[in-house]
């Protein structure tokens, strides 16, 4: 019985080829999506949960406000992590790190880049179950320690065990490298590829004068709620660190607020929130959540268009099956033989269908990693789970939708079954009403994708205040300084070279932060603002724009005791008069000399904050504007001063516009997807509405010849065949309109600098839907169109 079914499914297939390509193409290239959509929400997700016991691992943060300012710090003091782990019964055991950035190493006159290097405690990696491969039992045990990657000690020393003992320079100094780490998991909240030990830093020097480390720590696992942990860290803190504040007599977490508008509390952050936090100064590798929420809706609605098009176009291969259902009901086939037999061949569909999408799966993955960005690979269990789940739903939605046609169908008379009468199709059709809502899914898709589109490039192509064109930018911070000092000088000799400057910091990246108040205020009423150090040519390298006074002089003694303002600080003077001349103290006192317009120093995703620029001879970060079209040229004289001041670190490079593209690499990567994602829900539309109107072609073929015979002209005969689907496109992308208007809407919101939802944004998605919907049907109605009517009528 099993295998006469199948031989009528395959039958039926081979029949209609058109509905099977088009049943075959929807189920495969949706079930693919929910792959890949899978890959992605499993690695997303996943962050820092292979690490044994991460459900009882923590990272502190500083959180409050600070004169009325959200205050969110990744960042404690290094002597925190000691007295919690003393005085708090719950927490078991504490580690710290503190990143470096990346660091050159040179072994044998050899350069090579060494990936992030991270000063940590020597529990570090047993408190992450990390293991280590190492011939003494405190491989960071000293200073000139060094703990280095697996992947890294391979590449570089050919195997592990070759790599140990060895002594490697960085950043100067000489290093035995002790041990080998296996490397850190792809989805770990850290990227390091060097451990040092944390002692470098001197933490016990710093004690709680510097909020500038990370630290983490265990709990026993006892039952306490998130507030009592906090309420507790907070208390042992404020007990050891500040006068101002009796953590001794604390009761509640308000007793630490000094106000609503001023107040510090020390939280614990659960190991596995870390990925999809936004804590200023965090090194960590996050990402936004309302991305992976996205991805998960998106995959689901191609998969609900992929099975909305499955179930219209078996709704359209009823109506060409009735003489056969009269037929199987005269041989004493009853409602449930009919439909168990459509319900067999729906589910071989279904079969092939997860086939084609896994080899589609395999193909495609590698290529998508690299175009979108990220990992989509999933392991075998995670696939099967997956799948199952997926074979469920679709199991449980058939079986209602395809109910009803069947039931109707197959509870006719035989009589009108073989005859093939159908039912009048006036109004709102079965089969009009799921190219409607297919139409309205992928009209949403569409207009969230040209949306997302709108709002990435206007973030990537706004005007930030400043000019990043042809600048380059070197990390030197391994150099020394008067070295570096003479470099510059030699560099800037060069009429290739427009101007060099150096800073602290780099754009898009989070600088120092300090509280500040103007002589003229109370102390009390201080304002946080971010601080950047930065040399005298600073304003030319990237062409800031001044509002008031003058920028740095490096000849002006005086000037670096200076301070130039943006105009967000300068919001902040209540004061008479200009700002000019003005005592500001923010970590020493200065005198203002200039007020700069205001720029982006940070993403497009934060709105502008004050900003103090100090004046310095130089920092590690050294900018290089080049005249135009001479790059090359200048990567020539970079290369030979390399050689010239004998520098024991690779000749590397960036242009600034790269590193600022850094900071919108998950926009890109949902930009890319919902692109991805755009196509294929139009693509599976479409090829279903070509499936549809060409059964609806075939069932109208005597009356096109009976109308052409009557002098019906071809122009006459396509518009009464592609009226019909065209209306239910255009309706379905009416009502899609003011549902993607609020939900982008409600998207945007959460960008402090966004694009507008102008009305041409709309207006051309729906003219490009209504195009790509008329190309589909106008190929199938203009040759029926232009069809010799004798050959349609010849059986009549």
């Amino acid at each position: 019985m099993k295998l006469y079914k199948l031989k009528i499914a395959f039958r039926n297939a081979r029949k209609n080829g058109v509905l099977t390509f088009a049943k075959l193409f929807g189920l495969s290239i949706s079930f693919a999506v929910i792959l890949f959509a899978a890959g992605y929400v499993v690695y997303e997700t996943g962050f820092d949960k292979s690490i044994p016991g991460h459900d009882k691992i923590y990272r502190c943060l500083m959180q409050g406000k600070l004169n009325n300012q959200e205050a969110d710090f990744a960042v404690t003091s290094p002597a925190m992590a000691g007295v919690i782990t003393a005085e708090i019964p719950e927490i078991t055991e504490a580690t710290r790190i503190l990143p470096q950035g990346e660091a050159s190493v040179k072994y044998n006159n050899l350069d090579f880049n060494g990936g992030h290097l991270v000063y940590a405690d020597p529990n570090f990696f047993s408190f992450f179950s990390i293991s280590v491969e190492t011939k003494t039992q405190n491989p960071l045990g000293a200073n000139n320690n060094m703990i280095m990657a697996k992947s890294l000690a391979k590449k570089q020393f050919g195997s592990e065990e070759n790599a140990l003992g060895k002594v490697v320079e960085v950043r100067g100094e000489d290093c035995i490298i002790t041990g080998v780490f296996e490397d850190l998991p792809r989805n770990f909240h850290l990227r390091a590829k060097l451990f040092q030990s944390l002692e470098k830093s001197n933490p016990d020097k710093v004690g709680w004068g510097s909020q500038s480390y990370y630290t983490y720590f265990k709990t026993n696992g006892a039952n306490i709620s998130p507030d009592e942990l906090n309420f507790k860290i907070s208390k042992t803190v404020y007990t050891h660190y500040v006068d101002d504040i009796d953590g001794a007599s604390a009761k509640t977490l308000e007793d630490f607020k000094v106000s609503p508008e001023m107040y510090i509390l020390y939280t614990a952050e659960k190991l596995t929130d870390i990925h999809f936090s936004n804590h200023k100064f965090d090194p960590a590798v996050t990402s936004n959540k309302t991305y992976v929420y996205g991805a998960i809706i998106l995959a689901l609605l191609i998969l609900l268009i992929s099975s909305i098009n499955f179930i219209n176009l078996n709704i359209a291969n009823l109506s060409t099956r009735l003489k056969e259902i009269g037929i199987q009901k005269t041989t004493g086939a009853n409602s449930h033989n009919i439909f168990s037999q459509f319900l067999y061949e729906t589910i071989i569909f279904w079969l092939i269908g997860f086939v084609l999408a896994f080899a589609i799966y395999m193909l495609a993955e590698n290529t998508l990693d690299q175009f979108l960005g990220f990992d989509i690979s999933l392991s075998g269990s995670e696939m099967i789970k997956i799948v199952g789940g997926v074979f469920i739903a679709l199991l449980v939605f058939n079986l209602v939708a395809n109910f009803l046609p069947i039931s109707f169908i197959s509870n006719k008379k035989i009589l009108s079954l073989i005859k093939e009468e159908r039912p009048s199709k006036r109004g709102f059709s079965v089969n009009s009403s799921f190219v409607f809502f297919q139409f309205v899914l992928s009209g949403l898709i569409i207009l969230a994708s040209v949306i997302v589109q709108k709002q990435i490039n206007y973030m990537v192509h706004k005007d930030r205040g400043y000019d990043t064109e042809n600048v380059m930018m070197l990390s030197m911070w391994s150099m020394n300084q008067q070295t570096r000092k003479s470099f510059i000088d030699d560099l800037k000799t060069y009429s290739a070279v427009k101007s060099v400057s150096t800073s602290d910091n780099y754009f898009g990246d989070d600088p120092g932060m300090n509280d500040a108040y103007f002589e003229t205020m109370d102390k009390t009423n201080y304002f946080h603002t971010s601080v950047m150090p930065v040399s005298a040519d600073f304003i030319n390298t990237f062409n800031l724009k001044i509002k008031e006074g003058r920028f740095f002089n490096q000849e002006f003694q005086s000037d670096f005791k200076g301070v130039v303002l943006n105009e967000a600080a300068l919001k902040k003077y209540t004061g008479e008069g200009s700002i000019l001349g003005k005592k500001v103290i923010v970590d020493g006192d200065y005198k203002v000399i200039g007020v700069v317009k205001d720029f982006n120093f940070r993403s497009l995703h934060h709105q502008i904050q004050p900003l103090a620029m100090v004046l310095v001879k130089d920092k590690g970060n050294v900018f290089v504007k080049v005249q135009n079209s001479q790059i090359a040229e200048v990567t020539g004289i970079l290369q030979n001063l390399w050689k010239k001041y004998n520098i024991d670190f690779p000749f590397e490079y960036k242009f600034h516009d790269e590193v600022l593209a850094q900071h919108y690499l998950n926009d890109q990567q949902a930009k890319k997807l919902l692109l991805v994602l755009s196509i294929i829900s139009i693509a599976i539309a479409c090829v279903g509405l070509y499936a549809i109107s060409f059964f609806t072609i075939i069932r109208k073929t005597k009356e096109i010849g009976i109308r052409k015979v009557n002098g019906a002209r071809v122009s006459e005969v396509m518009s009464m065949l592609n009226i019909r689907f065209i209306k239910w496109v255009g309706l379905a992308f009416t009502l899609a309109i003011p549902i993607a208007h609020y939900a982008m809407h409600k998207w945007l919101e959460s960008f402090a600098y966004k694009t507008s939802l102008s009305w041409w944004i709309f207006a051309l998605s729906g003219f490009l839907a209504l195009g790509i919907a008329l190309l589909t049907v106008s190929w199938q109605s203009w040759r029926a169109a232009t069809k010799n009517p004798v050959e349609a009528l010849r059986y009549e």
